[in-house]
């Protein structure tokens, strides 16, 4: 059997976890537990656990820090955050941590099983790897760049644009960033790393928007050995980009609520007026006759970002297109942005992306 550590703070919730749900069942049985960060790196240590479940939220070491240094110390470990958080922060990171699942916090058995499920999945295939020659993390320096690539603004664009529902967005996005893996052989390792992390990115879209990943691909379909069947880089795309479409589509069928429909009205709004200088929140809720403090409460629902955040987001978007094309002065840009001091429109895209307009354009045109 395999064995399982379980680290969370609530002694409640670790009861429940030890007592209530059967392990055994599945090929899996709990060898130790933890409150905290600490206790579970010495756990892991004298108990050696494939699989550890752990909390987010915990004193002294926080569940991102602990998966980080169990992922050193056991590298073939899986593991999985159960919490009540439901962020794409946390999703970013775990991308990079290499966490393999995520339960939210009332979780019901299914989706513990269809968890049970992939997990085990994921261990046969390290057996089997290890079976064949000595298993290590990929460390190859393609891999390296592709965790680095995602991990810049394609992460930003890829999740502001699920959070805005604009799809073209994230196929646009989805083609660019899969444009630069293309030298890989898609059955490589580092295709693979970097195909997993596109998918989880749509994953913790599914599980932020209040759905499983059952609604999305069945409870008994396995995402990342489809990944592995693969056979060109264009079959990978196109179902990299329908999984992300069917994702927004059962996302638009859960609530076309009254929030909802002033939400779009809001966003194409910004989209007609984003170059105008004096363009605030208090103006887009005026032309649509709400109050502001309402609008704000709408946005921070539908998008889980700020009204304000969106504004930004739309101008530079289009910031990005602008220094594609190329050939236009910075102060030119600025002003086509709303922006009246191209300083200040220099900070905010750095701040965005990382790097400056300047260098942007000039990685593009490399």
């Amino acid at each position: 059997m395999y064995k399982v550590m379980i680290v969370d703070d609530e002694p409640l919730f670790r009861d429940y976890m030890r007592s209530k749900l059967d392990w055994a069942s599945h090929g899996f049985r709990i060898c130790c537990e933890a409150p905290n960060g600490r206790e579970a790196l010495e756990e892991a240590s004298q108990n050696d656990p494939d699989l550890a479940f752990i909390d987010i939220s915990m004193p002294h070491i926080d569940g991102l820090q602990l998966a980080e240094r169990l992922k050193q110390t056991h590298p073939n470990m899986c593991i999985v955050f159960v919490t009540g958080h439901s962020e794409f922060d946390y999703a970013r990171k775990a991308i990079r941590l290499g966490v393999q699942d995520y339960l939210l916090k009332p979780f019901n058995k299914e989706e513990f099983t269809a968890t049970l499920q992939r997990v085990k999945q994921a261990l046969e295939d390290i057996a089997l790897a290890s079976d064949r020659t000595t298993y290590s993390p990929p460390k190859d320096r393609i891999a390296m760049e592709v965790t680095d690539t995602l991990s810049f603004e394609a992460q930003e664009t890829i999740i502001l644009s699920l959070r805005m529902r604009e799809f073209t967005a994230i196929e646009d996005e989805l083609h660019r960033v899969l444009q630069d893996i293309r030298r890989t052989d898609i059955a490589s390792d580092s295709a693979h790393k970097y195909l997993v992390a596109l998918l989880n990115l749509c994953l913790s879209f599914i599980i932020e928007s209040g759905m499983t990943p059952e609604q999305v691909w069945g409870t008994t379909f396995s995402p990342e050995q489809q990944l592995k069947k693969f056979h060109s880089w264009d079959e990978a795309e196109a179902w990299i980009i329908e999984l992300y479409r069917k994702s927004l589509r059962l996302r638009e069928n859960i609530r076309p609520s009254k929030s909802y429909r002033l939400f779009l009205s809001a966003k194409t709004y910004i989209r007609e007026n984003y170059h105008d200088s004096e363009l605030s929140v208090e103006g887009v809720a005026q032309a649509l006759f709400v109050d502001p403090s309402y609008l704000r409460k709408v946005f921070k629902k539908e998008a889980r970002i700020s009204a304000v955040d969106y504004i930004t987001y739309y101008r530079m978007k289009e910031a990005k297109e602008l220094l594609v094309i190329g050939q236009m002065k910075l102060s030119t840009i600025a002003e086509k942005l709303g922006y009246n001091d191209p300083n200040y429109f220099s900070k905010s895209f750095k701040k965005r992306f990382g790097i400056s307009p300047s260098e942007f354009e000039q990685l593009y045109k490399k």
